[in-house]
């Protein structure tokens, strides 16, 4: 150990010795020189002098990830079990089932299938319990353990027991299939004449471009005259694909994104190479706070190019690209680095400044016994190509899977984004407030993201419905409820009087009660308690305590009962008619849906906007 010392400080120190010898003014390299110098004597005094032997290889991991996460979020390094790891994992497929599982009464419970997959076809249900596999009961077993049981190889076959509330077991023979997560929800005419097109809370992946195709052919056929692309939600994916949606929509040679880098580096510009598959009627692009990366680049080329009108609140402003190097030595490890930015066919930078943030200054996520950094947790779902790529992510770098990797992965954007602490970057300038200009001459702004044409703000869930909806409150409710119909399914698709107060008496006190004060009593009570306090103290409380359990009950406000029975209609059309009238429920009552609805019909008012009237 002693010689390693030696040999590895005299390197140390013959290395600044070369490089102070020819000193240079211009030298662009002398800072980089400068900071190796400081790097060495730090990392020279630490092995000479630290009371214990060091772990190189930690340090020097420890050294090259606080490198990059100065950087930025989306910069990583991966050694080589981590690398490893998502060249095994993010194919983008897997050989399953094609359900969703989460736990339910201590069982796995199906959460909703996959059209189109072994689950469907062989009559699987929202709400059905898994209660065996193999002939193994799946009592208290993990999601993990669960999961892994349910895949294996394609072809082969998976024997489960199955329990539907208000009827008997049954047992089922599925055969596994590769899985392909679909990037179109739904395409359907949403009015007479106005197509809808969802990639709602999806990906772009390898077959974005091609399913986008087949609907709008679809939709042409059955009479479309207007297009509404919803993108809200979107976190992106493929470049690639990206550019080939932006295709099916723009005149050929018509420019949809470039990418530069640093200091006028180099500068590659994607145009349309097709004649477009839909051009002669409007659309509409909806996006959000959510909508990132690929989705981006989809709507500031439609919009740039005044292909279509934006609609719906300004996106998240992720327009980084990211590299992959490898690094053969001395290991099988690689760095992903932000080596460029994209800029939509005005010339407007994508990228918010802000979204830079460090990873180690943001609020941290706590799943099970490990805590996953909120910055972290945008990284991978804005960088992975597909669902099962960003689960391969996950794993990798926290080891989380299953239903816990479920709920990170289905965090709103804009709820993470919030959790961030952005005071440190208030000294980061961008290029905000800057105009540009379309092909019509209307004036869209830089700063970040994509600023609709026009804005308009859905309406925000109360915190109450929030809660529910996390808690999986309405779903478990309606499992139950219809469940215990006695066969009448179809006559519960009217959300009556009867059905909410039943959920009201279904949602647990301590859902209701989650942040008024009741964890601030338990406390007192303690004090109370320990200090000796006496009667009249414990009266005081037990009074204060009665007050708190009553305002619970009143948390159903008539302000909220709406919301209630939206989501309540929600998840009784998932099961009872599936995915695609889930969907379409969804879409009640938007308001951003509704203002893309009337810009379609109202023809003048389109092509005025459009013109930049």
């Amino acid at each position: 150990m002693r010689s390693g010392i030696l040999l590895f400080a005299l390197v140390v120190l013959l290395g600044p010795a070369r490089i102070k010898a020819t000193p240079s003014k211009t030298d662009p390299y002398q800072p980089v020189h400068e900071s190796w110098e400081r790097f060495g004597a730090v990392y020279s005094r630490v092995v000479m002098h630290y009371y214990d032997d060091v772990n190189h290889t930690n340090l020097m991991r420890a050294a090259i990830e606080g490198l990059l996460r100065e950087l930025d979020s989306y910069s990583q390094y991966f050694d080589e079990e981590g690398l490893r790891q998502l060249r095994q994992d993010t194919t983008g497929r897997f050989a399953g089932l094609g359900i969703t599982v989460g736990i339910k009464d201590h069982y796995p419970v199906v959460i909703a299938p996959i059209e189109g997959t072994p689950a469907t076809r062989a009559g699987l249900l929202p709400g059905d319990l898994i209660v065996a596999i193999e002939g193994e009961d799946t009592f208290d077993l993990s999601l993990e353990e669960v999961v892994n049981t349910l895949r294996g190889e394609p072809g082969s076959i998976v024997g489960i027991t199955v329990s539907r509330t208000g009827h008997t077991q049954w047992d089922v023979a599925i055969t596994r299939e590769l899985i392909k997560i679909r990037s179109v929800a739904l395409a359907d005419l949403i009015r007479p004449r106005v197509g809808y097109i969802s990639m709602k809370q999806t990906r772009f992946s390898e077959d974005t471009a091609f399913e986008v195709e087949q609907a709008l052919k679809k939709l042409s056929s059955s009479g479309m005259e207007g297009l509404i692309l919803d993108l809200r939600g979107n976190p992106g994916g493929l470049l690639a694909q990206a550019a080939e949606v932006a295709d099916l929509f723009l005149s050929k040679r018509d420019p949809i994104v470039s990418i530069r880098e640093r200091d006028g580096g180099r500068e590659e510009t994607h145009f349309s190479e097709r004649p477009p598959v839909f051009s002669e009627h409007p659309m509409v692009v909806l996006i959000d706070g959510g909508s990132a990366s690929a989705a981006e680049i989809v709507a500031g080329a439609i919009q740039d190019n005044d292909r279509g009108l934006v609609v719906g609140t300004t996106s998240f402003g992720k327009g980084s690209v990211q590299t992959i190097f490898d690094l053969h030595q001395p290991d099988d490890t690689a760095l992903k680095l932000t080596t460029a930015l994209y800029y939509t066919p005005s010339g407007r930078s994508i990228h918010r400044a802000a979204n830079n943030y460090p990873p180690y200054h943001s609020y941290r996520i706590r799943v099970g016994d490990i805590e996953v950094p909120a910055a972290l947790l945008l990284n991978v779902i804005l960088e992975a190509d597909d669902y099962p790529s960003a689960q391969a992510d996950l794993l990798a770098r926290f080891g989380v899977e299953g239903e816990e990797a479920n709920h990170l992965l289905q965090r709103k954007l804009g709820d993470l984004v919030g959790q961030m602490e952005f005071d440190l970057l208030a000294d980061v300038e961008y290029d905000s407030g800057k105009q540009y200009q379309t092909r019509n001459g209307r004036t869209v702004y830089g700063g970040g993201g994509i600023t609709p044409d026009i804005v308009v703000e859905n309406r925000e869930l109360p915190n109450l419905v929030q809660r529910l909806q996390r808690g999986r409150l309405f779903f478990d409710f309606v499992i139950d409820y219809v469940g215990g119909s006695g066969g009448r399914e179809e006559s519960l698709m009217e959300v009556d009087h009867r059905m909410v107060e039943a959920f009201h008496e279904f949602v647990p006190d301590s859902v209701l009660a989650e942040n008024d004060g009741r964890r601030e009593l338990r406390d007192l009570r303690q004090r109370a308690g320990d200090a000796g306090w006496g009667e009249p103290a414990k009266a005081m409380l037990d009074s204060l305590g009665s007050i708190i359990q009553r305002g619970a009950r009143t948390a159903f406000s008539p302000q909220v009962e709406p919301y209630i029975r939206a989501s309540l209609r929600r998840e009784l059309a998932l099961r009872l008619k599936g995915r695609r009238a889930s969907l379409l429920t969804e879409l009640e009552e938007d308001l951003q849906l509704e203002e893309a609805v009337t810009l379609i019909k109202d023809r003048e008012r389109f092509r005025r906007l459009l013109a930049g009237g």
